[in-house]
């Protein structure tokens, strides 16, 4: 830093008496279980801990089980509480002021060797300080990093034949596809219906048909759901562009999700491996990229070859990852297509001019492409103008009903919590069981649950999914409209909660329960780009399907959306929540519940703490 710029104070520098005046509080009334151990284990290792160091443990551990990657230090105690847990009373006993860490054992600079690191006000779990640094590294190595691609007249043709002329504005899909050509890191956003998937498929025709050799592609996702999803979208896009079989059998036919993608290269056992494992493949495209958080992407980079491009694809409005880092987001800062001069000049020799565009000074800038033109959402569509309101921040009750009142596919319902309330919201699911009774095959019975379905914002309370799943299945059960063993019905809808290697299933795979001609039960689980078949009994981690968290439907989209609010305002109430949940439908969306409490959370953004 230059000598006339005055530094920041961080935590370093404050005075060795700055929390001398504190009360006696009691931890053990305040933190949870795993707040306490971790400070048991500390404790264990560098002797007794302050009070002020034991509240900063705690705060960033809670921090990073809350998303974060790391805790903004120099706020005070009470304003930290407001951004993690602010309806619990028991953190009212805390000091509400500054923590003093001047001469922490467990905190110290980049380097020191202790298990928190502290930098520029940033207290972090060295564990994610040095995650971070490494996703740093790698992606400004990549940045300044080209492929060695020259441009001749044939890479231009083709990329023409693939993108034909769409007007005079620019076509940020063949742009798209154009830097993949010269980058190693490339960074694709857009909303629902931008053509993430159109341009993916002809971005990848483009690479084949131009390289020397042929490419190794894999494709993946954070998801079995969204890995599914990628693979049959993107084998029809491939045969929309009439390749002929050979061609075809060039390109990976199904995707994978990322943890298996690494099971092949990561070891498992005690002792770390002689030598570090590598992916052999060319191009990694991964999908759903805003669901990746910190860890799991580290964990991808370090198993990528040098030569290896790799292509993120996302929406950066949508909802971060539930773990802690909100990576995708983070990267894309920038607000509009911006390109280093360099950069325009290489896009301008492929017949792609940027006409009034204004520089960008950042190398990472020229590594990510906005996909802005939606072609499911048009000017006539209430589910894109409401999911754009809702990006921009709603100003208004009035703008709110004439917003819904102008189009035929959203709707507003007045929704009180009562006990009558909910009961059309089982006798609407009893309904559906009743409907499902009628389809024998599980491909159709799959398909049924994707038409309509219950989003909820919260997971527990009133309106939380566990609860109004619970509900349903008592008001299934009480009018006896199906026969049941156990539990399982046929046409029960479940998603699997947790990742069952032994039985090919994953997180957010979605099944339903059939009943054989032998009379028993079978689950079928629709696990990427196949269907699963499972005896009910094997399966030990899902929850009933009638109601999905906003988390939970990531990676789905519906025909039809129905999205409950909750009782009370909460944190978790957000613009990308709202946002996530809209974008799931494809023809209908209604919202159930109090208007004030939706514009509220239009304009409440997600705040993510990290150091990207």
């Amino acid at each position: 830093m230059s000598k006339g710029n005055k530094q920041t104070p961080t935590l370093f520098d404050q005075p060795e008496n700055s929390g001398a005046k504190r009360k006696e509080i009691s931890l053990k009334e305040i933190f949870q279980r795993h707040e306490l151990e971790l400070i048991r284990y500390l404790e264990s290792e560098y002797g007794e801990l302050s009070e002020d160091e034991k509240i900063a443990v705690a705060l960033t551990s809670l921090f990073v089980r809350d998303g974060h990657v790391c805790m903004p230090a120099d706020r005070s105690v009470e304003e930290l509480i407001q951004i993690t847990e602010p309806e619990k009373r028991e953190y009212q006993n805390l000091n509400p002021g500054k923590l003093d860490l001047l001469h922490s054992k467990i905190i110290g600079k980049p380097g020191s060797g202790k298990p928190f690191t502290l930098i520029d006000n940033r207290l972090y779990i060295h564990r994610f300080y040095k995650q971070e640094q490494n996703l740093k590294s790698w992606i400004q190595q990549k940045s300044r990093s080209e492929t060695g691609f020259s441009v001749s007249d044939s890479v231009k043709a083709e990329l023409d034949r693939l993108f034909p002329a769409e007007g005079k504005s620019v076509n940020w899909q063949k742009t798209a596809a154009a830097l993949s050509l010269f980058k190693s890191f490339l960074i694709v956003s857009g909303g629902p219906g931008t053509g993430k998937t159109t341009t993916v498929a002809r971005m990848l025709t483009l690479l084949q048909r131009t390289s020397e050799k042929p490419l190794r592609i894999a494709l993946a996702a954070p998801t079995g759901k969204a890995a599914g999803r990628m693979g049959e979208a993107l084998f029809g896009e491939l045969q929309n562009l009439n390749l002929t079989d050979e061609q075809l059998r060039s390109f990976p036919s199904e995707a994978q999700t990322i943890h298996r993608l690494l099971r092949s290269v990561e070891e498992h056992g005690l002792l770390p491996p002689v030598r570090r494992k590598m992916l052999r493949y060319d191009i990694v495209i991964v999908d759903e990229a805003s669901m990746i958080d910190l860890s799991l992407i580290t964990r991808l980079i370090r198993h990528l070859d040098e030569g290896t491009r790799l292509i993120l694809l996302g929406d950066k409005d949508q909802l971060a990852s539930v773990e802690a880092g909100s990576v995708f987001a983070d990267l894309c800062r920038k607000k509009e297509n911006t390109f280093n001069p360099e950069t325009e000049d290489l896009l301008k020799n492929l017949g792609i001019p940027l006409a009034d565009q204004i520089p960008s000074s950042s190398k990472i800038d020229d590594s990510i492409v906005y996909l802005t033109k939606s072609y499911r959402f048009d000017e006539n569509s209430g589910i894109g103008q409401l999911a754009a309101s809702v990006n921009r921040g709603i100003d208004s009750v009035q703008s709110t009903e004439d917003l819904f009142h102008s189009f035929d596919d959203i709707r507003f319902n007045s929704f009180q919590n009562r006990k009558n309330d909910f009961g059309k919201l089982t006798a609407d699911i009893r309904d559906k069981v009743q409907s499902v009774q009628k389809i024998d095959t599980p491909e159709e019975a799959l398909e049924f649950w994707k038409k309509s379905v219950w989003l909820t914002a919260l997971r527990r309370g009133l309106s939380g999914s566990e609860r109004l799943n619970r509900l349903a299945e008592q008001a299934v059960a009480s009018a006896r409209v199906v026969k049941m063993q156990k539990g399982w019905f046929h046409g029960r809808p479940i998603i699997i909660s947790r990742n069952n290697y032994d039985l090919g299933v994953f997180n957010g795979d979605h099944g339903v329960c059939i009943l054989q001609d032998d009379g028993n039960y079978r689950v079928f689980v629709q696990s990427g780009s196949g269907i699963k078949k499972i005896k009910p009994e094997q399966l030990t981690h899902f929850a009933p399907a009638y109601f999905l968290t906003v988390h939970k439907s990531q990676g789905s989209e519906f025909s039809q959306v129905n999205f409950l609010l909750p009782v009370k305002d909460t944190p978790i109430l957000t613009r990308e929540l709202l946002y996530t949940a809209i974008t799931r439908a494809k023809k209908g969306f209604s919202l159930y519940g109090e208007l004030e409490l939706f514009i509220k959370a239009s304009n409440r953004e997600t705040e993510r703490f990290s150091g990207l």
